[in-house]
This record gives structure tokens, sequence and C-alpha cells, in this order.
């Protein structure tokens, strides 16, 4: 069955804005540093053939905005849903990910280096969190 891209965007849309609403529900450290390094910033970000334009404003209240990416515009963070999944379920780490060019982020050193942080805590949360696990594994069934 063919999902259409329109789909595929609403797919991955949905699960961006479940994930943000789990780690904003959470309040700790995550969040924290998700709202220093987002606060005021945009990405654009591809996951297989699927673009979606992140738009962050605001502090403690951090609201994340998700639209279409505009055609033109250089992706910030690209992957495979194959890589995520390897990434989400312990098969292959972030680092080795990026080393091998399966997952690519653009950003500073510094701000690649918080990325990188934040991703590491909330990989390690999902064993604890269960709506995390489950968020997983809605992304496995529907990606």
């Amino acid at each position: 069955m063919t999902i259409s891209s329109s789909s595929r965007m609403e797919i991955l849309s949905d699960l961006m804005s479940e994930l943000i609403e789990i780690l904003r529900d959470r309040q700790g450290d995550i969040w924290a540093a998700i709202v220093r390094i987002a606060s005021g910033k945009s990405a654009t970000i591809a996951i297989d053939d699927t673009r979606l334009y992140l738009q962050a404003e605001g502090g403690q209240d951090l609201k994340i905005a998700i639209t279409e990416a505009d055609p033109e515009a250089n992706n910030s963070f690209e992957s495979t849903g194959e890589a995520l999944r390897d990434v989400m379920f312990g098969r292959s780490s972030l680092d080795k990910a990026v080393a091998s060019g399966k997952i690519f982020i653009r950003a500073g050193f510094g701000d690649l280096l918080k990325i990188r942080a934040v991703v590491a805590s909330v990989l390690a949360e999902a064993t604890n969190e269960p709506r995390l696990q489950n968020l997983w594994e809605r992304f496995e069934r529907e990606w």
C-alpha cells in the first residue's frame, strides 16, 4: 500500500507534536535543554521523502509550529525511517548513524553537542516512560 505524501506529512507532524507534548509534560532537564536550544530557531527536517518546517518561539512555554517545508529550503536534519528506528530501538547509536551518514544534522558544533545530549537523554528516558515507548511503537507501525 502506498501512502500519499500529504498523509506521510500528517503522520510525521502528528508524531513530532506528540513527542513535543510528552517532553513538555515531563518538564525536567530535557525540556529545559530543548527550550534553551530551540527557542527562536527553526529547522527543516526530512524523513525519507517527507519534509517539515519547525519554528520554535517562547521560553518555558515554548510553542513549536509545524508546517510544510519550503521546497527550496536546506534540510537541517535528514534521515531515513530505518535509521531512526535503529537509533530508537538501540540497534545503532546516534553517533554511529551520524558518522556513517545515515543521519545528517546541520548545526554549529556547540548546538550539535547540545542536540546529541538531548537525544541521548530522550532515548534513556524512553526505557522508563511508557508514552515514549508507545510513540516509538507508533512510529514503527505507521512509518
